[in-house]
Parts: structure tokens; C-alpha cells; sequence
């Protein structure tokens, strides 16, 4: 109860009386927040981590954690900090560590699509195939015996991407970087280059391996080369036009397109003040600038008076934004002579253009730059300049961080209007502290905080930090600044954290817990992230290191009182016509149901969930949060199976989520973890489940001969199968009890439900298989020294994550493969294997390898002859735990080794890829790495494999296998 005296009273207004003098518009809503965050901070220990958002309305947004079901492992907390300098006064200590990125190229896979009318193939390519139906015409006609070969079709164009490495565009490394990946994986282009330039430099010139410009070279009718300009054009705002001139240049002899980050709306105010026009193509593809059509803008008709001042003295040049569908819309002006066309600019000969350059002025008011701000700028824009107005100052990877977390419909449009809208100013950052930093100016981010609710900043805070919980691994990095009493970095007393990282996250970043009692005073100690495990990181004071060493011996759970016993997953039924009643109604009353089954059978509280279904959600509560979040403390799944059930990648995402736990469960116990309890909402044929649904061990006539037959839906759509409906959800309440009871699945970290991939996989016709090789030694032929704890008398019995772990690695690995419909085999890594070095891939491989084998020299000489040949099919996985003190000591020294004995495998395949074959510390990590992995490998697999026709009577080579597959060759400048 509360309470109520005068005195209680009393402070209670002069509480209030503080808020509103503030200086701030604080309605009665926003002091009763104020107001609730203080009481929920007082429930948590003493002495803040200093976490908190500390300006304006948000001073006490993320002063407490409001989640509930955290353990106090979780609750460790220690605040993360910009590494730029700034800020005013006496500057704290710190360590740098390093955090993963989000992604800076919104829909890239839609950018990928666009591309696609570049696919058209040259069909007359340099090499040559066998033409069967020529070569028997020909012996049928002549009886003799002569292969008649014809020209392959090959892919038609070599791009050249020329960067503009310009000051400005230093804002636009991250999201360019990775649109050369979308580029390149695409497949279609024939060869990549990356050329830079520097407008600054009047004697940069891009230049082939042969040492010619873009430009020279013979000029085609259809050329087969195409010069894609990178640059934001700003630069030239200041009357330079050496980028024009060269691109003037380039246009003459090749396609050439320029690609702009800003939106399209404030290209004028840039140095992209150009006649713009629109431009369409003449009936052939792949045709050069100056045969593009376009109508003259009405004040330059004196300078087309001739056909030939046209010709030579403007040319014009398609520009993009980075959109699909500016993009697409290029794409087929060029491949497909769309008479709609695309925006294009007027560029003239060198010499023609005259700028003054831009005046000088005063910067005017924050308040007048942020009420022109939000005049003009998208919605998107707006929000996420507020949602980052808390922070004095930012890097770019925390803007992309922001928007993919918080807005993910803002596209880089949105992000350059806050980049360029007048907000910010760009200073360059710290060398290797993550590129250019954007300062708010005077005013602005006082104006913009204003408009920032205490839940915005809540959720900011939060969103941030559970993004790096859940990616600790990932390969992209940018640096960070955690307090550290013995740290060589400092943190300015005006900076505010923007995220925190537990303990837990810390350890995924391969930093290890130094168990070393320090006094209440000292601030948290972390050191820098490591190459090798060897770094250490002191947490708290002695009393939160007495309790972490408790808590690493025995996890706490998730308040387990709350656990729901089961989740209901079920694929949504789409409604059909315009009225009628829900359709997935008759879900919601089985749900009903089987909760009140379930609290009978259980002495669960009142008030306390018995099961969880999607319609539980409240409105204003994160969606994939709360699944992820429910995914990893249920302690039952229980799918409805039904047709549309196993073609929804939402069910496929749920299911792979709590299968992942289970195996987790099974590793770590070496129990059966049979906690998913299906049940048969339409009947299912045996041979239409997929993998992971046909492995379940599951008797449903125990359930009723009518459930067999005609179902859940059919008893409960039935009333003269009322009897037969009850009886079967008894039975299956009876079965989710007795599941949850003798599997006593422990709960696990929330889910990441929007990165999951899908158990049901990707619809094929036939079996996925998936081979895992294990190169570890036995116990019997360990390296001297070397403890027997981790092996066994087999290869495959390579246990690296022991005492985590009491299963082998390998069987894990098998497990994981299978919960993503693969039929995954096993087998070490013996001669035999060896001597399939040569033969044609029969299937997708992953090669577990132990880097202590490596100190045998017979296990160093088979794996180099291993990575001799290119098998970008097999990628390979090294575990290491950074718990086993023996691994920690020799660690620089056996990644060495292993890089100079597979240093192919080590550099091949995907970001994910490489992340493994560098190492993976713990067995969390190896489950949020396999997928990716997985997934890699297989698509490798299908593009290297050679296809056959139906029924063999002919071989034919397809698009993507052996024949046909061109390597792409991305070769980059000095400065790339």
C-alpha cells in the first residue's frame, strides 16, 4: 500500500514541484512516467551502472530496466559509450571494445532484384560448348563423327565502379561497402572492379590492370562495359568540376550511370545543379550516353541548334538513388528499351561549366534549423533524428544501428536527410574509432529532445543493447567505450551511453571474467577486444563478483513462477471475402481450452499463464520481442500441423527458435529433450511433413480414431463430434504436462525471432543433405601435454565445449543441420576423404576442426592438401572454449598454424563464414553461427554441382553449374 502520511505528502509535491521546474512542457502524463521509473529504479541495487538517458523529458528513460523474468546474471550491466572526444571537464577511464553492426544498406535484397534486366546474357561468349544437336544433324547427314561446337552464353557486362573519395562521402563507407557485396553477389556482372577517386586530386585517374581510363578503348554499338559513379556530389557544390569532367569523359566511350545516397529532393541544393531531363532508349540494349534520346530543357534550346553541339558538347547521364525502384527503372532503360525511361542530368564538356563558389555564412539558430527540418524532411527522418537526439554526438554504424532496430522502414534517403539536413555537423573521428562522427549543432538536439517521449528513449536504449546481445559475434565491427580503471582510453564527462552490455554479452565478445575481489569505489575494468583469449574483465564490486561466480555455477531462471507451460504455434488462416467471423477463431477457443485443461493438472497460480498464443500480445508491445522473448522460457511447443502450417516461415522461425533450445538442453545434459508436442489441426500424409516434423515420435491414436482421421479442426468445426474434441484435448493437455514435467527444459536467452531461419527450409523436391567432418585427434594421439577431457576414442567424439557440454560437438552440429530440414550425416576426417579431393561435389560440407590436431604434422599435411583445391561447398567451422585454460595459452600460436596450413578455407565463403573459421568460443555462438553457415554452403553447393535430366537419357548443363558458372573477379584500387 502506499503511503499516505503528511510527510509522505509533503515530499510528494516538492517531488513534483522539482519536475516542473525543469524548464520543461511536462503534462501530468509525462510526470506520472517520471514518477513510476523512479519508483521501479529503487528495487534495483545501489549505485547505478550509469546507464541511464540523462537529457530533457528522458532524464530518467532507461534509469531502470522494466523487463521482467531478467536474471541477475543479466542484470550486470555496464554502460557503452561513442569513442570520439568530446565533452567538458574531469574524463572517466575506459577500455575500447568492439560491437557488432547493423546493417547500413536498407532492402538490399530488393536492389538486388532490381538489377536483374542486367541478367540478359551475351549470347555469343568467348568460350565455346559442345553442340549436340548440330553434332548429330551433321553425322547424321554425313556419317562421320565431327563435334560441332557453338558459343557459350556468358554474362553481358564488365562494371567498373568508380568511388568518390571525397571528404563528404566518408559519411557513406559503411553503406558503399556494402553495396559492392549486393554487386557482387548478384552474379550479374561478368567482372567487378572498384577504381577510387579523389576529386581533390587533379592527378587521380582511375585506371585498368592494363593502365587505361574507364574511357579508352574502342567504341562499340552494343558495349559490353559499364562505368557505375559513386558519389554524393556535394563536394562539387563548391565550383570544382573535375568529377564532371571526368564523368563527361567516361560517357563518351562507355554507359555510364551516377549513383547518389541523397534523396532526390535535395540533389538541386548539391553539386548536382545540372539540366535535368528525362532520357529514353532506342530500340536496341547496352547503347552509349550520347545514343540516348531526350527533349532539350526550354532555356537551353540555342544550345541544340545542331545535332552535333549536342552530341559532343552535353551528354547525358542517368542518375539513380538508392532505391529499387530508381534502380529498376535504369535497369530497364538500359536491357530493355522501357519507353518511361529514367532521370538523367546534362553534362558538359570540360571548360563549358562555370560555378562561383558557395558563399560563407553564419549557421543559423538550432531552433530555426530544426523547424526547417521537420517542414521538409520524410517521417522517417524526423523519427530518427529524435530517436537519436539524446546523444550529443554519434557515429555513423549507431545511426544504421538506430534505424535498423527502431525504424526499419526508413530507407537511405531517410538517413541522408538527417546526415545533410542541417542538424548535424561531421567532424572526422578518432584514427580507428570508427570513421566520422555527427555532432548535433548548438540548439538542435535540445529542440529534438523535447519531442522525445520517456518511452522512445526507454526503448531506444534497450533496442540497441539487445541488438548487441544477440550479434556479440558477428564479423562487422565498430568500437565502443567501457569504464575501466586501468583503461588507456578516457570517456568525456559530457558523453551519454547509448546501450549496456551484461556480463553475458561481454563474454560473447571473447572477454573472460576475472574472478579478483575489487573495492566498492572501483569502476567496472575491461580491456580491450581481443585477438586471443587471454584479455580479462573485472566486474563490479566483491559482492557482484561473489554473486557472478555463484550464478556461472548455477543459472538462475527467468522468474520461473511466469513461465507459460506451452506456445501454441499456428499458421494463419487468411480471411475469405470481405465479412464473415475470424477464421482463426477456432484456434483461439482450443487455446481456451487446453488453459483450462492445464491449470486443473497443474498447481500453477492464479494469474499465471498456462499457455501463450500471438493473440496474448498487447497492443504497443514489440511483436518479435515478445515471441523471442516467450520463445526462450516456454517450457512446451505445441504446433498445429496442417498444409499451410509447413509453407509459413513464421511457424518455420518459431519452431527452429525452441528446437534450438531443446538441443541445447540435450547437449548440455545428455538427456532426450522431447518438449514439442504436436498436434494434427488438418490430417497430414507421413511424406508431405518436412524433416524436423517426420522425426517426432508421436502417437496420435491415443488421442481418438476421429482425430486420426478427420483432425482437430474437423472435431471442433463438428458438433456431433463433441465428445471425441473433448476427449482429445484432455489427452493433449495430459501429454503438454507430462512433457513440460519429465523434460524440464530450462530457459534460455530471448530469441533474435526476426534473424531465425526456418525449420522447414526453402520448398524443394527431394532430400537436403548436409555432410559434417570432423578433424580432431582421439585421446589415444593427443599432443604431448595435451588434457583427455575433451576426447574420446573416436574423432567424432571431440567435445570442445566440455563441462558446458557433455555431447559431443559433432552430434550437436548433426542435431542443428537437421532442425534446418537437412538429412545430416557424420564420419572424421580420414584418408578417405582425402582421396575425394578431385571428385565432383555430391553434397554441402561442413569440415569441425580441433587446431590442436595441427601439431601432428601427418594432420597439418592432410588438411593443406585439403585447402589445395577450391571446395567452396565445404566451409569450415574451428570451436574453441574460451574456457579451457590450456586453448587460452597457446591460442596466437595454433591460429598461426591454422592459417598458414588452410589459408584458403580460412578467406573463402561469406562474413559468416569467416567468422567460424576464426573461431567460436562458445556453444551459444556456434548455434547462432551455424545457420548462416549452413545456408552458404548449400547455395555453393547448388551452384558447383553438376546437373542432370530427368531420367538420364541426356546430360544438360544449366545456368549456375559447372559449364556455366564464371567466377566474378572484384579487383580494387590502391585505396580500396
Amino acid at each position: 500500500m502506499p503511503d499516505t502520511t503528511p510527510d509522505a505528502a509533503a515530499a510528494l509535491n516538492k517531488v513534483v514541484e522539482a519536475l516542473h521546474g525543469l524548464d520543461r512542457d511536462l503534462d501530468g502524463v509525462s510526470v506520472a512516467e517520471l514518477l513510476w521509473l523512479a519508483a521501479g529504479a529503487q528495487n534495483r541495487a545501489a549505485g547505478g551502472d550509469g546507464s541511464g538517458i540523462t537529457r530533457g523529458a528522458s532524464a530518467s528513460a532507461s534509469a531502470s530496466d522494466p523487463r521482467e523474468g531478467l536474471s541477475d546474471w543479466d542484470r550486470l550491466r555496464k554502460p557503452l559509450y561513442e569513442p570520439s572526444a568530446g565533452g567538458s571537464g574531469a574524463a572517466l577511464p575506459a577500455r575500447v571494445v568492439s560491437l557488432p553492426r547493423g546493417a547500413a544498406l536498407p532492402r538490399a535484397r530488393e536492389l538486388a532484384t532490381a538489377l536483374r534486366p542486367l541478367r540478359r546474357p551475351w549470347l555469343a561468349g568467348r568460350r565455346q560448348q559442345l553442340d549436340i544437336e548440330a553434332t548429330v544433324s551433321d553425322y547424321a547427314r554425313t556419317g562421320e563423327l565431327v563435334p560441332a561446337f557453338r558459343p557459350t552464353p556468358e554474362r553481358w557486362f564488365d562494371l567498373t565502379v568508380v568511388l568518390d573519395r571525397s571528404p563528404t562521402m566518408a559519411v557513406w563507407g559503411d553503406t558503399v561497402d556494402e553495396l559492392l557485396k549486393v554487386l557482387s553477389r548478384t552474379g550479374v556482372f561478368r567482372t567487378l572492379r572498384v577504381r577510387d577517386v579523389s576529386i581533390w586530386d587533379a592527378d587521380s585517374e582511375p585506371r585498368s590492370a592494363q593502365g587505361r581510363p574507364p574511357g579508352a578503348g574502342p567504341r562499340n554499338a552494343q558495349p559490353r562495359r559499364l562505368i557505375l559513379v559513386v558519389s554524393d556530389c556535394v563536394s562539387g557544390a563548391g565550383g570544382d568540376n573535375r568529377l564532371w569532367d571526368r564523368i563527361h569523359h567516361w560517357a563518351g566511350a562507355i554507359p555510364t550511370v551516377l549513383l547518389n545516397p541523397l534523396p532526390p529532393k535535395i540533389w538541386r541544393h548539391s553539386g548536382l545543379d545540372l539540366p535535368a531531363v528525362r532520357v529514353t532508349p532506342p530500340a536496341v540494349p547496352s547503347v552509349r550516353n550520347a545514343q540516348l534520346r531526350f527533349t532539350a530543357p526550354p532555356l537551353m534550346d540555342h544550345d541544340f541548334q545542331q545535332r552535333g553541339s549536342r552530341r559532343h558538347t552535353w551528354l547525358p547521364v542517368p542518375i539513380v538513388g538508392l532505391s529499387p525502384r530508381a534502380v529498376a527503372k535504369w535497369a530497364r532503360t538500359l536491357m530493355r528499351g522501357d519507353p518511361e525511361g529514367c532521370e538523367a542530368v546534362l553534362v558538359p564538356e570540360p571548360g563549358l561549366l562555370h560555378r562561383p563558389p558557395a558563399p560563407e555564412g553564419t549557421s543559423p539558430d538550432g531552433a530555426l534549423l530544426v523547424e526547417a527540418f521537420l517542414h521538409r524532411a520524410s517521417t522517417a527522418a524526423v523519427r530518427l533524428a529524435v530517436l537519436c537526439s539524446p546523444y550529443p554526438q554519434l557515429n555513423i554504424a549507431l545511426l544504421h544501428l538506430v534505424r535498423q532496430e527502431l525504424v526499419p522502414e526508413a530507407t537511405s534517403a531517410d538517413v541522408a536527410e538527417v546526415v545533410v539536413g542541417g542538424l548535424v555537423s561531421i567532424v572526422e573521428g578518432e584514427t580507428g574509432r570508427g570513421g566520422p562522427v555527427l555532432r548535433f549543432r548548438e540548439g538542435v538536439g535540445e529542440r529534438l529532445a523535447s519531442r522525445l517521449g520517456a518511452r522512445d528513449a526507454l526503448r531506444t536504449h534497450d533496442a540497441v543493447s539487445r541488438f548487441i546481445a544477440a550479434h556479440a559475434l558477428a564479423p562487422s565491427r565498430f568500437p565502443a567505450l567501457v569504464p575501466d580503471a586501468a583503461g588507456d582510453a578516457e570517456i568525456a564527462s559530457g558523453l551519454v551511453p547509448f546501450a549496456a552490455a551484461s556480463a553475458r554479452t561481454l563474454r560473447s565478445l571473447g572477454l573472460a571474467v576475472e574472478e579478483v575481489a575489487t573495492t566498492a569505489q572501483e569502476p567496472t575494468a575491461v580491456e580491450a577486444p581481443l585477438p586471443s583469449p587471454g584479455r580479462t574483465i573485472a566486474l563490479g564490486t566483491a559482492s557482484e563478483v561473489d554473486e557472478a561466480r555463484q550464478l556461472r555455477a548455477r543459472p538462475v531462471p527467468r522468474d520461473p513462477a511466469r513461465r507459460p507451460y506451452f506456445f501454441l504455434s499456428y499458421a494463419h488462416t487468411p480471411r475469405y471475402g470481405t465479412g464473415g467471423p475470424d477464421p482463426d477463431m477456432w484456434v483461439e477457443r482450443l487455446f481456451r481450452d487446453l488453459c483450462g485443461h492445464v491449470m486443473a493438472m497443474t498447481d500453477l497460480p492464479a494469474g499465471v499463464p498456462a499457455g501463450f498464443m500471438d493473440r496474448e500480445i498487447r497492443t504497443g508491445e514489440g511483436w518479435s520481442e515478445r515471441l523471442g522473448e516467450v520463445l526462450g522460457t516456454c517450457r512446451v511447443f505445441v504446433p498445429l500441423f496442417s498444409p499451410r502450417y509447413f509453407t509459413s516461415e513464421t511457424c518455420g522461425k518459431e519452431w527452429y527458435a525452441f528446437a534450438q533450445r531443446a538441443i541445447y538442453h540435450q547437449a548440455k545434459s545428455n538427456r532426450p529433450a522431447e518438449a514439442i508436442v504436436p498436434v494434427q489441426w488438418v490430417p497430414m500424409p507421413p511424406e508431405q511433413l518436412p524433416g524436423p516434423a517426420e522425426r517426432l515420435q508421436f502417437n496420435h491414436r491415443a488421442m481418438g480414431d476421429r482425430y486420426v482421421t478427420d483432425g482437430l479442426y474437423g472435431l471442433i468445426k463438428l458438433r456431433i463430434f463433441a465428445e471425441e474434441y473433448e476427449r482429445a484435448v484432455y489427452e493433449l493437455a495430459k501429454r503438454i504436462v507430462s512433457a513440460a514435467d519429465a523434460t524440464r527444459l530450462a530457459p534460455g536467452s530471448p530469441v533474435d525471432y526476426r534473424h531465425a531461419p526456418s525449420a522447414f527450409g526453402r520448398p524443394s523436391g527431394g532430400a537436403r543433405p548436409m555432410h559434417v567432418t570432423v578433424a580432431a585427434p582421439t585421446r589415444h594421439d593427443l599432443p604431448d601435454g595435451r588434457a583427455s577431457d575433451y576426447y574420446g576414442t573416436q574423432s567424432q567424439d571431440w567435445n570442445p565445449y566440455y563441462p558446458d557440454s557433455a555431447r559431443p560437438l559433432a552430434y550437436v552440429a548433426q542435431d542443428l543441420v537437421r532442425s534446418l530440414n537437412y538429412q545430416a550425416t557424420v564420419s572424421s576426417f580420414d584418408h578417405e576423404t582425402q582421396s575425394q579431393l578431385s571428385r565432383p561435389p555430391t553434397r554441402p560440407e561442413l569440415l569441425l576442426v580441433d587446431r590442436w590436431a595441427l601439431e601432428d604434422e601427418e594432420w597439418r599435411q592432410r588438411l593443406a592438401a585439403f585447402d589445395a583445391e577450391p571446395r567452396p561447398w565445404v566451409s569450415v567451422v574451428v570451436p574453441w572454449n574460451r574456457n579451457d585454460p590450456q586453448s587460452r595459452v597457446a591460442e596466437a600460436e595454433l591460429v598461426q598454424r591454422l592459417e598458414r596450413t588452410m589459408p584458403r578455407q580460412m578467406r573463402q565463403g561469406r562474413a559468416a563464414c569467416r567468422a567460424a573459421a576464426r573461431g567460436v568460443p562458445s556453444m551459444e555462438a556456434f548455434g547462432q553461427l551455424l545457420p548462416e553457415v549452413v545456408e552458404s554452403v548449400a547455395q555453393e553447393y547448388l551452384r558447383h554441382a553438376e546437373a542432370f535430366p530427368p531420367g538420364g537419357a541426356r546430360r544438360t548443363e544449366y545456368p549456375g553449374s559447372r559449364t556455366y558458372h564464371i567466377p566474378l573477379s572484384v579487383e580494387e584500387g590502391e585505396d580500396s
